[in-house]
């Protein structure tokens, strides 16, 4: 859950922006309002303010206030073309930010925005004064119905060009226009009989309003895909659930698309059943409603009374699928209305308005305040009320642990787990942010505008515009962020627990967070002017601030100081334990590394000795060996070898002399043919040497002869 906690402004300073100063000039003499107004509004860090006193709207940037060039902040006037014949009580811009809807009791008109261009994109390059040009929404129709009068206006989130705007009026009718045609409806909605009593004064109820079956309050679910006709596609084809809420406290359901013709008329589902039942229906004076985009989506209904309940839609069994829905069977349409969805009151709350009591509280039991539902654009788990005694901040920590069991699969351990999270899960937090009406007897002072800005630049940042034409800023930072998902390489491992982590299963942030966990809060005053207190309301003032400090600060921060000094004193105690562990083990790694050289030196050692061992043995069994009467495997094998080279030496050597006699025989032929060839006649040198040779060889004969006797009588016969 990204809940927020409150930080100071004082950096951001947008509560000193040049434009609030121009409105409380401009400001006339404020009249007693009951219920709270929507004169501002935030997008992409511009903002858009209502100066009723001009009847204009002031827009400026609220990024100018970090500009170091030196200047101002610029602050340009937007004039309507047409000035609204109406009193300005709400104004909303569309998506695409191009056009602002202005509407009030008795009327509704839009605004076309001017181009963005320039240095800083600021309309018509930054032009102090412009001129707008304006649409009248349904003028014909709220001139001549006078009694009738505009119950909500709201921007269709649905639409292509982002222009539809539905209006929600006290003839139990819902209209939708588009600002081309702003003349007549789109599409006409009933939501019942419309009341036939408009001839009563105005100071008059009607017997509808009565009898609380008038609708009060609209609000879009998210949207589903419906079956498209001709080959379309689902995605293109949406249909957008329209929550209704009626004054008896009754919701009503009802699908319309802009696109569909099967759904411009529709029949309307409801009332939708709410479990557990209650005699009075969870109040008869229900003033508002708010549908927040979780999965499952979860209604919030507000009465007048300063109750809120929490309903968390639960859809109903599908239909066959072999049941379609075609184009000419307005009855299939039709019967998708006995289909609805069930509503689980999971919680109830009773906001406490008021800071202090006074005589006339038994009074002002009997005087009952609507209550403005304002949805947070960056988390879905809370919201925002204003009322006639300022703004309530909400946060549903069980939404959270909701979305994640749907999430889950069926059967699966996560979605178990999620169940009993959600069992064992506290109720909603309820702080009291901005307080306009200190006493009962104090006169209501409600807010005139509420805005969450997004921009990256200024962080979540809360802002309301005061009943003095003020702005109180409050930056919104996240105080439970969860687990960082895990890195691929770390899914399939088991993370490493701690023994602390084993005996305490909750996280010591969590723990804290509990006992920090406030159940009141001392709201900024930003009371009106024409508020005066007495000094009893004063002391009974002063007392519950100081109550609420000693209770809900001081001891709980107390109870925390506590818990951590004595997680400290456990953790200093396994530290020095585990220092001690440290020292005994850094002892025992000396005295391994001292066995571990011994032990190093001693295998040396053994290992010499073993080579020495091994040489004496291999040196014995040689000596055996040679002692053996017979011959070894190994002396066969030898002298079969060496038998076997002497038969071959001998084939060798009769080899040899063949070679040589072959020799021989060719030296003499080669001798012949050189005789041949030369001349028979020989020289005297020649026939001189001839002789010279002969008598060589033959003393050489003669010689070996010799020898060969000598050689034979030394051998013997």
């Amino acid at each position: 859950m990204a809940a927020y906690t409150e930080e100071s402004d004082e950096e951001l300073g947008l509560d000193s922006h040049p434009i609030f100063a121009i409105l409380q000039e401009n400001a006339e003499e404020q009249t007693s309002y009951t219920d709270p107004k929507e004169l501002m509004v935030v997008q992409d860090s511009q903002v858009f303010i209502w100066d009723k006193g001009s009847t204009r709207i002031l827009t400026a940037n609220l990024k100018d206030v970090f500009a170091d060039d030196g200047d101002d902040p610029l602050v340009q006037a937007l004039v309507c073309s047409n000035t609204p014949r109406f009193d300005v009580e709400h104004i909303s811009l569309n998506l695409t930010g191009r056009h602002i809807l202005l509407w009030g009791k008795h009327g509704a008109t839009v605004m076309e925005l001017p181009r963005r261009y320039g240095k800083n994109a600021q309309y018509e390059g930054g032009k102090e004064r412009i001129n707008c040009r304006t649409i009248g929404l349904a003028e014909r129709f709220f001139i001549s119905s006078s009694s009738l009068s505009l119950l909500q206006a709201e921007w269709h989130p649905g639409s292509a060009s982002d222009t539809h705007v539905l209006l929600l009026t006290t003839d139990n009718t819902l209209r939708i226009y588009e600002i081309s045609n702003p003349h007549k409806a789109a599409q006409v909605h009933g939501l019942g009989e419309h009341s036939t009593s408009f001839s009563l004064s105005s100071s008059r109820s009607t017997f509808e309003v009565a009898l609380g079956e008038i609708a009060v309050s609209f609000d879009f679910g998210l949207p589903v895909e419906c079956a498209a006709r001709g080959g379309a596609k689902a995605e293109d084809n949406l249909l957008y659930p329209v929550y209704i809420l009626k004054g008896n406290g009754d919701i009503f359901l009802l699908n319309i698309s802009l696109t569909d013709s099967r759904y411009f008329r529709t029949k309307l589902q409801g009332p939708l059943t709410m479990q557990p039942a209650a005699e009075d229906n969870y109040g008869m004076d229900a003033c508002s409603l708010l549908c927040l985009h979780s999965n499952p989506p979860v209604l919030v209904v507000a009465t007048s009374s300063s109750a809120l309940h929490h309903c968390v839609v639960l859809s109903s069994e599908e239909r066959s699928e072999t049941e379609d829905v075609t184009s000419d069977s307005q009855l299939s349409v039709a019967s998708m209305a006995d289909y609805g969805p069930t509503l689980c009151v999971y919680e109830s709350v009773e906001l406490a308005l008021s800071l202090v009591q006074s005589d006339l509280d038994e009074y002002e039991d009997d005087v009952n305040y609507p209550i403005k539902l304002h949805r947070d654009p960056t988390v879905s788990s809370q919201y925002f009320c204003s009322h006639a005694a300022g703004v309530h901040h909400i946060i549903l920590p069980w939404l959270q642990k909701i979305e994640q069991f749907y999430a889950t699969g069926d059967g699966e351990e996560e979605g178990e787990a999620a169940l009993g999270e959600i069992t064992r899960d506290q109720a909603c937090t309820v702080a009291h942010m901005v307080c306009t009406k200190p006493s009962g007897a104090s006169s209501p002072a409600p807010v005139l505008g509420l805005t969450i800005i997004t921009d990256q630049l200024l962080g979540p940042t809360f802002m309301c515009l005061t009943p003095e034409m003020g702005c109180y800023v409050k930056s919104l930072r996240p105080v439970d962020i969860g687990e960082p998902p895990k890195l691929l390489s770390e899914e399939g491992t088991d993370p490493v627990v701690s023994p602390m982590r084993q005996l305490n299963t909750e996280p010591f942030q969590r723990v804290i967070q509990r006992l920090l966990h406030r159940t009141q809060s001392n709201p900024v005053l930003r009371a009106s002017s024409k508020t005066h207190l007495s000094l009893e309301e004063s002391f009974q003032l002063l007392q519950r601030a100081t109550k609420v400090l000693r209770d809900e600060y001081i001891q709980k921060q107390e109870l925390a100081r506590e818990e951590i000094e004595k997680r400290m004193k456990i953790l200093r105690q396994q530290k020095e334990l585990q220092q001690s562990d440290l020292q005994d083990s850094q002892q025992l790694e000396e005295e391994t590394k001292a066995k571990a050289e011994e032990l190093a030196d001693r295998y040396s050692d053994a290992e010499e000795k073993q080579e020495e061992l091994i040489n004496r043995v291999w040196s014995v069994l040689h000596a055996l060996q040679n002692q053996l009467p017979v011959l070894s495997e190994a002396e066969h094998g030898m002298n079969k070898e060496l038998t076997d080279m002497q038969e071959k030496l001998k084939q060798m050597q009769v080899t040899l002399q063949q070679v040589n006699r072959k020799h021989e025989y060719q030296q003499q032929q080669a001798n012949q043919q050189s005789k041949q060839a030369s001349s028979p006649a020989l020289s005297q040198s020649q026939h001189k040497h001839l002789k010279t040779l002969l008598k060589e060889e033959t003393d050489r004969i003669t010689a070996l002869v010799s020898e060969v006797k000598n050689l034979s009588v030394a051998v013997g016969p």
